[in-house]
């Protein structure tokens, strides 16, 4: 009778837990849609009638392309507050979540989140200084695109005029005379040129900034070569520099390996880390971690064996996780519930 007592007592603490398990990570996950959700549905509702007034209010009437570019960036120089300029005042677990302390208030800083959002928070670094500034001229019939350098983290702006292209940093210092000037001593790995209304649509603009290497990553696995491996560089250059605002390598780009294994980059001078990893279902990886350097104008050769390679967790194995303890929970009820029926 103890023994059985004992057992039941094990199975509630089990039931407890993966209770408890399972609401935790729903909370967390549950949490999270919320606030990358919240921007997309603010957008929905108002989004059309932000940027109708924020038009008329910026630009009215006028329809000369460089003055349109003029208004918009002395506006959101007066309009935009920075949250990293509030960085040291806000505790590092609220950063992690884009919580920052503005002018004694926390505010919510969401990267990646729609036009009409971001000018209502009024909060934005550089991309959403850049992306704010394309779409409004884009609006105004102006051709204009996003250009940035992903990892060394900054982004500006291209806009056209008369068939001339005027590159334009929104953030800094406006209009950019001489790109290559522009681009010295900012260690930049790549630089694209973005269509914000198709991210497909995507042009390397590298060499109007930067001299390049060429890095030729060749896979294979018990001597073949070895396809379809996705190839990933990080650059290392801001993790070095300033290490408590970037923990980690910054992504650049990826590739696929071809049929011969290899994978071709055309990059910056640079120290990288070169990620090559297979997923599966996104949930678990197989990856192999290499280190490469780049200098101008000549070929870096890396072989990675994927023989090599550690299994490591892929971006939704929380959310597999999260989904296993629920129907597992939800099993156990069942089953619990049908013995109760049984007894009576």
């Amino acid at each position: 009778m103890r023994k059985m007592t004992k057992v039941n007592n094990l199975k509630r603490l089990f039931i407890i837990g993966l209770l408890v398990c399972t609401l935790l990570l729903g909370f967390i996950l549950l949490s999270l849609i919320c606030i990358i959700s919240l921007p997309f549905i603010y957008d929905q509702i108002y989004g059309e009638k932000i940027i109708e007034n924020t038009i008329i209010e910026v630009i009215g009437n006028e329809s000369n392309p460089n003055e349109i570019a003029l208004r918009v960036y002395l506006w959101e120089k007066s309009y935009f507050k920075s949250p990293y300029d509030y960085y040291s005042n806000t505790p590092k677990f609220l950063r992690k979540f884009g919580i920052y302390k503005i002018d004694g208030e926390y505010k919510v800083f969401i990267r990646h989140a729609p036009v009409s959002w971001i000018i209502h928070s009024r909060l934005a670094n550089c991309e959403e200084y850049s992306r704010v500034f394309v779409y409004l001229l884009n609006k105004k019939g102006i051709k204009a695109r996003f250009v940035h350098a992903p990892g060394e983290d900054h982004a500006w702006a291209e806009y056209y005029y008369n068939g001339i292209k005027i590159v334009f940093d929104p953030s800094n210092d406006g209009p950019v005379e001489n790109t290559k000037k522009f681009a010295e001593g900012k260690h930049w790995s790549y630089v694209e040129s973005v269509n914000i209304f198709n991210l497909n649509d995507r042009i390397d603009v590298s060499d109007e900034y930067i001299e390049r290497g060429k890095l030729i990553v060749n896979v294979t696995k018990n001597g073949n070569a070895l396809k379809d491996v996705t190839v990933i560089i990080y650059s290392t250059y801001l993790m070095k520099k300033d290490p408590k605002r970037y923990p980690a390598p910054r992504k650049v780009i990826w590739k696929v390996s071809n049929e011969k294994g290899i994978a071709e980059f055309y990059l910056g001078e640079n120290e990288y880390v070169v990620d090559v990893q297979k997923c599966y279902l996104g949930i678990v990886c197989l990856k192999v971690q290499k280190d490469a350097k780049v200098s101008v104008d000549s070929d870096a050769v890396l072989h990675v064996d994927f023989s090599e390679a550690r299994i490591s967790t892929g971006p939704f194995f929380w959310v597999f996780i999260a989904a296993v303890c629920l129907i597992t929970l939800l099993l156990v009820q069942k089953k619990i519930h049908n013995k109760g029926r049984n007894k009576i």
